[in-house]
């Protein structure tokens, strides 16, 4: 039997590979994650118009409101909807528009 962890990771690759993510861009850049009154240092690794996957996220959960700050210092407010170990997915709040300079990474 699988433990927690790994039954997360599985449900989350299965999420991705159905879809859930769609028109995403690979842009491994850096951000900085705002979270329950905190701040994090993390890696961006795919974005779309409408989440974001992000590695060396810790302490969160899905529901919690976080706002990723861009190097452009632009933000973006999202709830986690997944977060499995420093992994985990950002819904926006607002969609960005297709031609938004955040997807290509402004």
């Amino acid at each position: 039997m699988e433990n927690s962890v790994e039954h997360l990771q599985a449900s989350a690759n299965s999420s991705l590979a159905a879809g859930c993510f769609f028109k995403r861009t690979a842009a491994t850049r850096p951000a900085i994650l705002h979270a329950h009154g905190r701040q994090q240092c993390v890696d961006i690794h795919d974005i779309s118009s409408t989440d974001i996957k992000l590695d060396r996220a810790f302490g969160l959960k899905p529901g919690d409101p976080v706002t990723i700050e861009l190097l452009s210092r632009r933000t973006i407010r999202g709830t986690v909807a997944w977060s499995v170990a420093a992994f985990c997915g950002i819904e926006f709040d607002q969609p960005l528009a297709e031609n938004d300079s955040a997807l290509t990474g402004g």
